[in-house]
Formats: structure tokens, sequence, C-alpha cells
């Protein structure tokens, strides 16, 4: 398995997907597929879920003859793909034909604009006995998108306000509520809303472990956003080239 990674902009999301995950797990599980990257990974509480599927086409190159899954230190690896926005190239290779216990990774650069010293790395790879979660395709009650960096601002905000994030939802407006303040969101100034006429939905989140989800403004500039009460809350960054990075959070129990 070889790919590489050119592009300046899907090097920035690569590099902060993966600050966000290392926050979730020990490990990270990553499974290389003939056509396409997947990586599913649950947070220590059980209540976050990553599903993250990258397409072939979305890399500069990828080659993969044979699936193969992997599990590699979320720390470690994380601090190594920092070096990447140093470099060119990123360009990772695994021999699962010789059942390599290592994961390469190197950061490159362009002979013509040579900045910085190319730097090569092994990862250790480490042994995970964990089977990938099944995601039902449900009807979520609201779907809405609204731009990921006045997401993560107001997220910021009502983290300060308290622990508990509570959405009420109709068809005019998103009240989200802590315990000291609300905010107002009018439909109209979400990029897209929809919802049954009629409806009202009233659900809430732990907003520590929502934070966790939406720390970034470099996976995309929209973020889509479906609740219903009886699922987990799903955030899903269209990234491009049909590939997608989804975060789900289970809703808080209440009395």
């Amino acid at each position: 398995m070889r790919l590489t990674l050119e592009n300046k902009g899907k090097q920035e999301i690569f590099v902060s997907l993966f600050q966000l995950l290392k926050n979730w797990s020990s490990h990270i599980n990553m499974q290389f597929e003939v056509d396409r990257l997947y990586i599913q990974s649950m947070d220590k509480s059980h209540i976050c879920l990553a599903d993250i599927e990258i397409k072939k086409q979305w890399f500069c190159s990828y080659e993969c003859l044979t699936n193969c899954k992997i599990s590699i230190d979320s720390t470690q690896f994380a601090v190594l793909i920092n070096y990447a926005l140093k470099h060119d190239i990123i360009e990772i290779k695994f021999d699962n034909q010789n059942n390599s216990d290592n994961l390469f990774i190197s950061f490159l650069n362009l002979k013509e604009k040579k900045t910085a010293f190319d730097h090569f790395f092994q990862l250790p790879l480490i042994d995970v006995e964990e089977d990938n979660l099944g995601i039902p395709d449900v009807e979520f009650d609201i779907d809405f998108t609204i731009e990921t960096k006045k997401f993560v601002e107001l997220l910021t905000e009502l983290h300060t306000c308290g622990p508990d994030l509570n959405i009420i939802c109709n068809d005019k407006m998103i009240e989200l509520n802590t315990t000291i303040l609300t905010v107002h969101i009018p439909v109209e100034d979400l990029n897209q809303f929809a919802i049954a006429e009629g409806d009202v939905l009233n659900i809430s989140f732990s907003l520590n472990h929502l934070c966790k989800l939406c720390t970034s403004i470099k996976l995309a500039q929209t973020v889509d956003i479906s609740l219903g009460s009886q699922y987990p809350m799903a955030l899903i960054y269209n990234i491009g080239d049909d590939s997608k990075i989804a975060f789900y959070i289970a809703p808080k129990v209440t009395d």
C-alpha cells in the first residue's frame, strides 16, 4: 500500500483530522482498501464515534492491491503527521504483502524549491482487536448546514458557560442553551435547513464531547448536522472527491 498527498489544502485537512482523533482514543484503526482509506474510531467514553471514508481519488496517488487493516498509536501518529506542513509531499507506505510491523511515513520536498530536509519515520504497529460498527441509514428529524467557523465559535462560547448543551428546534429557529447562555439561530441564517412542518425537537448533549468533534475549522467550510430524538447527532464534513468525515455523538439521557 502506498499513498501520496501534495495538495496543501488537503494536507491541512489530513493533519487536522489526526490532531482531533488523538483526543479520542489511544489508537486508530486504519483500513486500506482497493478504492479507499476507511477509519472508524470510538472515543474512550463510547459516546462519540468517528466514521471516515477517503476515496482513492482524493489523494495525489493511491495504490492498494489487497485490503489490509492496521492499528497505530494515535498520539505518536499525530505528532509525526504534524511535520507534514513544512514539506511538499506526504507519503505513507505499508508492506501488506510481507506483514510489515511498521507504517512508513515520509515528508518530502520538491527538488526545485527545497526549503526543508526530507524526513522519514517508521511507526510501529500495535495489536488491537476491534470490529467495525455498522452505521444504519436513518431518517433524521432535522437536517441543517452551517459554516464551520460560526459553529466552532458558538460551541466555544457555550462551552465556557456550562458543561451541557440543550438544543430546541422548530421550523423558525434553533435555540442553543446552557445554564447561563441562550443563543438563537434563525433558520434563514443557515446555509440549509429541513424539518417536517410542525415538528419540535428538544435534545441535550455533552459540550465536553461535542467540542472534541468541532475544534478544527480546517476540515471543511461547512458542516452538515442531523438531529433526531432517537439517534445520535451526526456531524458530516464533506471534503471533496466523494469523501467525508463523519462524527456521531450520543445524546444525554434525561430522567
